[in-house]
């Protein structure tokens, strides 16, 4: 009895780790969406700023002419592009 009260203990630890584990990555994937609804917003802007600007006249000076990628189609993947940049 004392074998299955420790293996159950365990399990329930090991049960719990996992649960805490499962909140923090949803948090942190909560947070990840909230960080690209603004970085969205801020893009919006910044284009209609543009839009604004050209449109009395202003001429925008283009960073680069070369196409930027393509939008990650997940976080995951927007994730590994922001860590592959600071690496």
């Amino acid at each position: 009895m004392d074998d299955d009260t420790t293996a159950q203990d365990e399990v329930d630890r090991l049960r719990g780790e996992r649960d805490e584990w499962r909140r923090r990555a949803e948090v942190a994937e909560a947070v990840a969406a909230e960080r690209l609804a603004r970085a969205e917003a801020a893009e919006r802007a910044l284009a209609t700023a543009e839009v604004a600007l050209t449109s009395r006249g202003w001429n925008p000076v283009t960073i680069s002419d070369t196409p930027a990628a393509p939008r990650p189609k997940s976080l995951l993947e927007r994730w590994r592009r922001y860590t592959d940049t600071i690496n």
